[in-house]
């Protein structure tokens, strides 16, 4: 049930009295999950009393008690200080905490990528949700009612629906900022560096682009190799738009230029000074080595893809482990570079086997993960968030906020879809379903698996994959059922 105003203020109340009043108060924070409280004496504490209101937990730190709230940090720091009378200050950072910032190990370094990665794009979930609905608006006005694509009102709808995909480096270097403690201003620069204007026609112009000839052949025009120059070293002709992994690792990275400058220049002359060089620093590393390696390591994914597709006896197994991963290549970007594994396969086999059935199924499985999540949350808040992002998933196929918002939050989630799809790429495999033509999977793409050539069954590939998603999808519905604790998921929303 969603707490309001009332719950907030009974709750700050209780902690007050708790705490020993509130002229026991000295000094009183936030953070992202925290609610920062330093007594002038903590014998009067009663913490045990205070781990029982309701709250995810609290302890004590030093002198400073420290009440773990969690997503409604914000409106319960509030009715503190209307309660206390307490001066407001900054929220402070989180990662201040001595047993936050102890040493941490290979394994945990490598458990925090993809939770980070969630932190960076869950703050614009709701630009996604909005443009994946409206892209939902205009397909089924084009394709259920039959409304002309060239219809100016659909027209413009449909590039406003574009703006949060194609943006979503600008959008996303807000939330690293936030998350990785950049000033704000200065993570959205380094996402709009990566998609300025300019900048993206010399990418086409490096990369080399065709010019449709009607009643021709089209026009190849050869790249140049680079995307211009900086310093005389040649910028690689990478595109950017709809991707998040480089502007994470770019703002990730500028957090420790910008905490190094803050060190080391003057205050008096910080102001100015800091951000110019940050920039100066920033826009070369991402430009020539950070945002290309990432660009880079999509390519040779692909290339490796066909390589092993082409092994003996390969293919059923790659399927099937492909489907199941498919959440992991999707929240890397790489499959932005699966254009060519499907050319390349649909030439090769007469279908594509690989990309389509494991894009339909990563889709599906997904949607039915959220839909099991929406009816076992309790929180009217998660509920109505799985909801669309389920609708997201299975009409417009926009996958993002089910990502960011679910299944990578709440990580059985995940793994029951994962699960759902290895179980449909099985049977993809054994069955030998193949897309004819490609694009994105979502409800009214599945003419992609109609055959067009002239064969006793053009629509054997369409039932096939339909049994097969819906096995999967089946499998991941059950299996979340099963492993989704909403007790568990409390305890993450805690954690931020």
């Amino acid at each position: 049930m969603a707490k309001t105003e009332k719950d907030f203020k009974a709750l700050a109340a209780q902690i007050v009295e708790l705490i020993g009043g509130k002229d026991n108060i000295a000094h009183a924070a936030h953070c992202l999950t925290r609610l920062r409280i330093t007594p002038k004496d903590t014998s009067l504490v009663k913490l045990d009393d205070i781990k029982k209101l309701g709250v995810v937990g609290a302890q004590m730190i030093g002198d400073q008690v420290q009440v773990i709230i969690g997503n409604d940090i914000e409106e319960v720091y509030t009715a503190f200080l209307n309660e206390t009378g307490v001066e407001r200050v900054a929220a402070i950072d989180e990662n201040l905490d001595p047993e936050l910032t102890k040493k941490k190990s290979i394994k945990e370094i490598l458990g925090s990528i993809f939770p980070a990665i969630v932190s960076c794009v869950f703050p614009i979930l709701p630009a996604l949700l909005a443009c994946g609905m409206l892209q939902s608006i205009v397909m089924i006005a084009t394709n259920i009612f039959k409304v002309p694509a060239d219809n100016p009102t659909i027209a413009t709808l449909t590039w406003i629906y574009n703006v949060a995909f194609w943006f979503l480096p600008v959008f996303v270097g807000y939330a690293a900022a936030k998350r990785f403690g950049v000033k704000t201003a200065m993570g959205i620069l380094m996402g709009a560096i990566l998609i300025h204007p300019t900048f993206l026609e010399l990418v086409k112009q490096g990369a080399g682009y065709t010019v449709p000839n009607p009643g021709g052949p089209p026009t190849v025009v050869p790249g140049t190799g680079s995307a211009g120059s900086l310093f005389g070293i040649n910028i690689y002709p990478g595109d950017y738009t709809s991707t998040i992994i480089p502007v994470i690792v770019c703002v990730f990275v500028q957090s420790y230029v910008e905490k190094l400058l803050n060190k080391i220049i003057p205050k008096n002359i910080r102001f100015v000074l800091v951000p110019t060089l940050e920039i100066l620093i920033m826009a070369p590393l991402g430009l020539l080595v950070l945002a290309p390696i990432s660009h880079r390591l999509s390519s040779a994914f692909a290339g490796l893809l066909i390589r092993l597709f082409h092994i003996p006896g390969a293919g059923p197994v790659l399927i099937c482990l492909f489907a199941a991963f498919y959440p992991f290549i999707v929240i890397t970007g790489m499959h932005f570079n699966l254009m060519a594994v499907a050319m390349a396969m649909g030439a090769q086999l007469g279908k594509n086997p690989l990309t389509s059935v494991a894009g339909f199924l990563f889709q599906y499985t997904q949607a039915a993960a959220c839909l099991a999540v929406a009816i076992k949350a309790k929180d009217a808040d998660r509920r109505s968030l799985a909801l669309s992002c389920a609708f997201s998933d299975a009409v417009p196929g926009i996958s993002e906020p089910g990502m960011y918002g679910i299944t990578f939050k709440y990580k059985k989630s995940l793994y029951a879809a994962m699960i759902g799809s290895a179980i449909g790429g099985l049977i993809a495999a054994i069955l030998n379903v193949g897309s004819y033509a490609g694009g994105p999977p979502n409800l009214f793409t599945w003419a992609m698996f109609i055959n067009p050539a002239p064969v006793p069954d053009p629509l054997a590939d369409l039932k096939r994959i339909i049994i097969c998603v819906v096995i999967g999808a089946i499998v991941a519905f059950a299996l979340t059922l099963f492993l989704y604790k909403d007790e568990e998921a409390d305890q993450i929303d805690a954690q931020g």
